[in-house]
């Protein structure tokens, strides 16, 4: 298998990077200690276009795929914006892809645009209290209410609540008893959330302030047919397009994160004094790459010693 990175991919890294640069650590740190979202970071990467990047170019996006987005999102987070910085534009960019796949024509035409520029920020609104992972236990209802339907239920977790027009919304349409499969008789939309029956309740939490994560109440939010994703019932598989890609954009983004550790922690040891010298431990007492390889064989792989 040939890893060589494609010419093209590294134009957006080295693009992204300059973006990035603009947004030193404290930058971040003092939106986190403040819960203050990264606006200015936001808006740099919509007018440079990396909103959009996975989004067809007929809707005015890049026309990318899930490695663009994922060389994105891992760029951000090394760049010491970590989870801050990609939860902020994480669900723009490839998070719609439920609607990109299952969407109606109008649908997509009507969102898709904005979300590319960067104007029409949206969240996800999946996760219950007592539902946790099991997706299918959800609680929350769509009822039929003439040309569209009443959603009544609580959602935890839906980061980027507060700054968002829409939310991609799982609901329960026919009860799970009444259906051939649990996974069957959910239904989504991209439902409003700027409404009086939408009720949003920060969740105070121990990082990543800068992007809030909420409780959402929905008291008989009226949702238009026309913001249906997919067929009625057919929900849950619409958005597996998005949860499973997500898995894929999450990894890349602790990839991030594990590379920007990695550059503070070398440069804090190189830098630190002990007892007035140098704590450089393997410049004092340097360990033979024999020694670490033994010791991986041994420890790591199960290996019989090799001495």
């Amino acid at each position: 298998m040939d890893f060589t990175e494609d010419p093209e991919h590294r134009v957006i890294r080295e693009a992204v990077r300059e973006i990035c640069a603009r947004f030193p650590d404290e930058y971040w740190a003092e939106l986190d200690q403040s819960h203050t979202f990264p606006w200015e970071f936001y808006q740099a990467m919509a007018r440079g276009g990396w909103i959009g990047v996975a989004i067809p170019a007929e809707f005015g996006g890049g026309g990318g795929g899930i490695t663009e987005a994922s060389i994105v999102l891992e760029e951000v987070a090394a760049s010491g914006a970590c989870m801050n910085g990609a939860s902020s534009i994480h669900l723009s960019i490839f998070g719609m892809h439920p609607v990109v796949r299952h969407g109606s024509d109008e649908l997509k035409r009507k969102y898709l645009p904005r979300v590319a520029t960067g104007e029409l920020h949206v969240a996800f609104g999946v996760t219950e209290p007592d539902a946790g992972l099991d997706s299918t236990a959800i609680r929350t209802k769509a009822e039929r209410d003439g040309g569209g339907y009443r959603v009544t239920g609580r959602k935890v977790w839906t980061s980027k609540a507060l700054e968002s027009e829409r939310v991609l919304l799982l609901t329960r349409t026919t009860p799970a008893g009444e259906c051939a499969r649990r996974t069957d008789g959910l239904t989504l939309f991209l439902a409003p959330l700027r409404d009086p029956a939408v009720t949003i309740r920060p969740i105070p939490k121990l990082g990543r302030n800068a992007v809030a994560s909420c409780e959402v109440s929905y008291d008989g939010l009226y949702v238009d047919e026309g913001d249906r994703v997919g067929g009625e019932g057919q929900g849950f598989r619409c958005l597996l397009d998005g949860l499973n890609a997500e898995r894929v954009l999450i990894a890349a983004e602790a990839l991030g994160t594990g590379r920007a550790a990695l550059r503070r922690a070398t440069a804090y040891a190189r830098e630190r004094t002990v007892f007035g010298r140098e704590a450089r431990l393997l410049k004092i007492a340097p360990i033979p790459q024999e020694m670490v390889l033994n010791y991986l064989a041994e420890h790591v792989l199960g290996l019989p010693r090799s001495y």
